[in-house]
């Protein structure tokens, strides 16, 4: 084995995991659980998700891996080193027309003699049925030896050592935000379908009554509700090439790759239309509280805060539950942050201000592009729906996949399984006509 290639390897998962663990601290540490109020401040600070731990603690096991086979490849040397000395410092000559120099192994040897290799025949790996593969080795080229009589830059001599300046690292395209998912409660699914009631009606008859006489009798009307745990996935084809000698695409690739299903689910929790193997998001739940229009009409016109306001309201005055957050589009959230009076003065923060975390009527925000234009949405996200995941966001690679194998060609894919419940419809409303 490459032992200085598997030691730049472990820096690079080390410096990796680091850099993941530091950023998510700071992440968890910044995060506003809740807003501040008039008579108190803002609450910071969460714990780290699932999600979050088991990216850092996918990168750890890689490190560990690299770290056994690194200690397997010194043990396998210091076995080499002592039989040469037994011999006399004469390694042992193998009945070949090539002579090995002391120390050195045959590809076939370092391959039969590694240590995952001979654990994997001791347990019958190459007799499995199915399509099968073996512990990958790294073999040194023992024919490889350099010979030249004058070297010079010459394409034909040493010109390929000329290696041109490369700035590390990629730069990423651009993503929105994250946000539908932090606003809603989270849980765990333990089977294919969660099936619960919701609320359909509620009539309140309670009322004064005099001693003796017949209590008022009020009504409550449920309805069952499945929501099918559904699954959302990608996949990527990537050369074993480019995995080995560019240390860092590795983890580039696994973000990317996870990045794209967050995306993914932050649309179907909102505008998913239900039709298998597509989510019901909220958006598209019936029951929910009736849409409030922005009057653009008054004078002075309405804004987008009163008419997401008047939403608040209503749903808090017919589901009986105050909301406890907010969508809006980044269009429309512009026009919001950037009102003024007929002075030209901003009601909220200036351009050299600190901009403060995303809240209107004290509720937060999540401005995000998944929703549409001139729509915004008001609920009770926190209490009145939940994601239930079964397990997280799971990253795998495999070479069994058509002629993969033969091509050196890696297939990654990222996958997860959700499930999004809305128990109370009537506590999420849509606002219309947004500016």
């Amino acid at each position: 084995m490459n032992i200085a290639q598997l030691e730049r390897d472990l820096a690079a998962k080390r410096q990796a995991a680091m850099a993941l663990m530091e950023t998510t601290q700071r992440e968890c540490q910044t995060t506003v659980v809740r807003a501040a109020t008039a008579t108190e401040p803002a609450i910071t600070g969460r714990l780290m998700t699932v999600e979050e731990k088991a990216a850092i603690n996918a990168l750890l096991s890689e490190a560990e891996g690299i770290h056994r086979r690194i200690e397997g490849s010194k043990s396998d040397n210091d076995l080499l080193a002592r039989l040469d000395q037994l011999a006399g410092g004469q390694p042992h000559t193998p009945s070949s027309l090539w002579t090995p120099r002391s120390g050195q192994r045959t590809i076939g040897q370092q391959f039969t003699q590694d240590a995952n290799v001979q654990e994997w025949l001791k347990q019958g790996g190459h007799r499995r049925s199915g399509s099968w593969s073996s512990p990958a080795v790294d073999c040194a080229d023992p024919f490889l030896d350099l010979r030249a009589t004058t070297l010079t830059e010459d394409p034909a001599s040493a010109g390929k050592l000329l290696v041109p300046q490369y700035l590390p690292g990629i730069q990423p395209l651009l993503f929105k935000k994250l946000t539908i998912a932090m606003l809603m409660a989270s849980g765990t699914a333990t089977s294919n379908a969660i099936i619960y009631m919701i609320e359909t009606t509620f009539t309140n008859a309670a009322t004064p009554v005099a001693e003796g006489t017949t209590k008022p009798e009020s009504a409550l009307v449920f309805d069952q509700r499945t929501d099918p745990v559904q699954k959302l996935a990608h996949w990527l084809p990537v050369t074993e090439e480019l995995l080995e000698d560019v240390p860092a695409i590795s983890s580039y690739i696994d973000a990317r790759l996870r990045l794209g299903v967050e995306l993914t689910e932050e649309d179907q929790l909102l505008n998913g239309n239900g039709t298998p193997p597509n989510i019901m998001g909220v958006m598209n739940r019936s029951g929910l509280a009736t849409a409030v229009a922005r009057n653009a009409g008054a004078t002075p016109p309405e804004t987008n805060a009163e008419a997401m306001l008047r939403q608040v309201t209503a749903i808090a005055t017919t589901a009986f539950i105050y909301p406890d957050g907010m969508v809006m589009n980044p269009t429309n959230w512009f026009s919001t942050v950037t009102m003024k009076d007929t002075q030209g003065h901003y009601f909220g923060f200036g351009p050299f201000q600190t901009v403060p975390t995303n809240t209107l009527w004290g509720l937060p925000v999540a401005v995000t592009p998944s929703i549409a234009v001139g729509t915004g949405l008001v609920g009770a996200f926190g209490t009145m729906s939940q994601v239930f995941r079964k397990g997280g966001i799971r990253v795998e690679a495999t070479n069994s996949h058509q002629d993969f194998f033969i091509k050196n060609l890696v297939a990654i894919r990222a996958e997860e399984r959700l499930a999004l419940a809305v128990f109370r419809p009537g506590a999420f409303g849509k606002v219309t006509g947004l500016s």
